[in-house]
């Protein structure tokens, strides 16, 4: 037998901020910074596209304004490439979030 659900109950909440801003002004390096006040955890970034990053391996924190550096490599890196950056907050959750190059 079915039953009808109603709507999830809306969280009160507030949505959580992505806590980095992407300084593309001298590609083909990138730089993220950590625009929050929390330190994050275990970062590490993905490259999805035709080339890659570096450095592609995980940095173990990233504290408030500070900074994480990459370069794209890859003839077509730029054009069709897409980031994504993992990590964790200092209460133990993950994240991550996509931005294109």
């Amino acid at each position: 037998m079915l039953h009808l659900v109603g709507p999830a109950p809306l969280s009160r909440e507030p949505a959580y901020p992505v806590p980095w801003i992407v300084d593309r002004d001298e590609l083909p390096w990138c730089t993220l910074r950590n625009v929050s006040d929390e330190r994050l955890t275990d970062v590490s970034t993905q490259f999805f596209g035709d080339g890659w990053v570096e450095p592609a391996v995980p940095r173990s924190r990233v504290g408030p304004g500070e900074e994480l550096r990459f370069v794209f490599f890859g003839e077509r890196a730029l054009d069709s490439g897409r980031v994504t950056v993992h990590w964790r907050r200092p209460d133990g959750t993950e994240y991550a979030w996509t931005f294109v190059c």
